[in-house]
């Protein structure tokens, strides 16, 4: 303001030229007329005019530069990532602040006006825990694969006889059981299963006999193959060839009644009484109820001149009427000879 006064005493110096001065110096405001007075403001409102603006740029200047240089500053952690500014939040401009009292005297330095770009906090996108992070997951214990187990010839024969066993249909049964057979020959459930399905259904003698042949050849001590055999040959009237099969066991361990009665009408058309009668004794005495048992005990005590043991076991087969009218006249004849 000591500026504005100087210019206001040189314009009033100017106005007054002739006057002399007081020895007595009075600071009296001089008389001023309502134009010079309107002059004065206008004066004094344009010089005001520059000096804001100065002020308002040296205000705007020492805000934006730091007073004092910092030696060295930390470097952050992380570097700041700065977005661009999206479109809809424009660039922020500092704004002047009101200047302090140290601010006013200095010099207005170079005057640079920036805009400063707050950066735009980043979203970061939440990323999952990486593997070497992720807390460790138990470990999978798979279950043991057992190998798969490759079938013997012999299981797989032996599979195919027990789903024989459980099939109800002959045509299965019997195609089971000849490729349980092909599988393992050896298999004696097999063959005997296949035999007796051959002996309840119509079947060709000669492939019955082939079979048994066969499968005494495998089993010379199996009952039923020997018992098969051995009634082949008494249909063909070869009682040497029966006894001979039939003699391949020892009769005195065999308690089988098809077996012995089979044995014992060899012996007797074979004129071996004696052996013949052995055997017959033992089966009146297991089923006494067959009158043919007590008829062949009794033509073989016959044929051995026991005419009172013989009359005896004819009454026996009589008396149980089960024989036909040609048997039982025979056996009449026969006692009435014996009497």
């Amino acid at each position: 303001m000591s500026l504005i006064n100087q210019m206001l005493r040189d314009l009033e110096q100017r106005n007054t030229p002739n006057k002399t001065p007081a020895p007595k110096l009075e600071l009296r405001p001089a008389p001023h007329t309502q134009h010079q007075r309107r002059w004065y403001w206008l004066i004094a409102f344009a010089l005001t005019l520059p000096l804001h603006y100065v002020w308002r740029q040296t205000h705007s200047t020492q805000t934006e530069q730091p007073a004092v240089a910092a030696p060295a500053m930390a470097l952050p952690a992380a570097p700041v990532q700065i977005s661009a500014p999206t479109p809809t939040e424009p660039p922020k401009v500092a704004q002047p602040e009101t200047p302090s009292a140290n601010a006013r005297g200095a010099q207005p330095a170079a005057i640079k006006t920036e805009q400063i770009i707050q950066p735009s906090k980043a979203v970061e996108p939440e990323v999952p825990p990486s593997p070497a992070n992720a807390a460790p997951l138990p470990p999978t214990i798979s279950p043991a694969v057992k190998p798969v187990k490759t079938q013997t010839p012999a299981e797989q024969a032996d599979a195919l006889y027990r789903r024989a066993k459980a099939s109800r249909s002959p045509s299965a049964i019997q195609a089971d059981l000849l490729n349980a057979l092909q599988l393992n020959p050896s298999h004696l459930g097999a063959r005997t299963l296949f035999l007796q399905i051959l002996l309840k259904v119509p079947a060709n003698p000669e492939e019955i006999a082939d079979f048994v042949q066969e499968s005494l050849q495998l089993f010379p001590d199996n009952l039923l193959f020997v018992k098969t055999q051995a009634h082949l040959y008494v249909q063909q009237k070869n009682f040497v060839a029966a006894i001979n099969t039939l003699e391949q066991i020892n009769p005195d361990s065999v308690d089988d009644t098809n077996y012995l009665s089979l044995l014992a009408a060899s012996y007797q058309q074979q004129q071996r009484f004696l052996p013949a009668e052995h055997i017959y004794q033992r089966l009146t005495q297991q089923q006494p109820e067959k009158a043919e048992h007590w008829l062949g005990l009794a033509i073989c005590q016959d044929k051995l001149n026991q005419t009172q043991e013989a009359a005896q076991a004819y009454q026996q087969a009589l008396d149980k009427n089960t024989l036909n009218a040609d048997v039982v006249n025979y056996i009449k004849q026969r006692l009435s000879a014996l009497n």
